[in-house]
């Protein structure tokens, strides 16, 4: 993680506020999420991989359910991703040049740290439902995808059909994304001289480019209470689906 926190930066190094700036910022926040993203593709071996040791040693009654969920959860989300996740997120953001306020940086590694928590919660609970890594790697892929595609960046949401438009709700690209540029882009400004131009205007504000892509600035704290409670609905999904398991054997 250190070693692609520097990579990161040196490609993203000290973004300027110039013609290049928002398209610069946008563009490492999405790589940023995805990365954290599809790289908890890993986490689904966790269960898979101890299925029948889990059910041979559940079944004579060597430790409760929960107390091995805790465990293999605690020891997977503390050594891979909350200590990874704050070396890597203190190299990037001073290496690209974000905002330097304290606060602000706090709020940056929270939501990568929530992100990866939210993408590790769909691998865990399609690892405690299924038995086969191919189909699991599969299952966790495809919403993967499609989050992506509904995060707000490959597509502006404002123009998406309205039978369609239900997907961004669980779409952690989405929150995460929106987080990041609220965090970022809210009181900033450019240099309208030298900045890019979108629907033929001048950008000077980061304001008016959230405002454009319909995102409103007092949702900071909403995208981050809503990966925080999908984290929350789904491990909670896969813990009752370590339940099931017992039940049926």
């Amino acid at each position: 993680m250190i070693i692609f926190g520097v990579i990161v930066g040196a490609i993203y190094f000290q973004i300027k506020k110039d013609k290049h700036g928002i398209q610069n910022r946008v563009g490492v926040f999405f790589f940023l999420v995805m990365n954290m993203i599809f790289g908890n593709l890993s986490a689904v071996e966790l269960f898979i991989k101890e299925r029948p040791i889990f059910i041979h040693e559940s079944a004579s009654g060597y430790y409760r359910i929960s107390v091995y969920f805790l465990a293999k959860v605690v020891c997977d989300l503390i050594p891979m991703r909350l200590v990874p996740i704050t070396a890597f997120s203190a190299i990037v953001y001073f290496m690209t040049g974000l905002d330097p306020h304290v606060i602000k940086f706090l709020i940056f590694a929270l939501t990568l740290l929530l992100t990866s928590l939210c993408a590790c919660s769909v691998a865990f609970f399609v690892s405690a439902c299924v038995r086969t890594f191919a189909i699991a790697n599969l299952l966790i892929a495809l919403p993967y995808v499609f989050m992506m595609v509904f995060g707000g960046v490959l597509v502006n949401l404002n123009s998406v059909l309205a039978w369609l438009s239900w997907i961004k709700y669980i779409s952690i690209f989405r929150y995460a994304i929106e987080a990041l540029e609220i965090n970022e882009l809210h009181g900033m400004k450019f240099d309208c001289s030298m900045n890019a131009t979108i629907t033929g205007q001048c950008v000077s504000l980061g304001d008016e480019y959230l405002a454009l892509q319909g995102i409103s600035v007092d949702d900071l704290w909403y995208n981050e209470i809503a990966l925080a409670s999908i984290t929350v609905i789904l491990m909670t999904f896969a813990y009752i689906a370590l339940r099931l398991i017992k039940k049926e054997k």
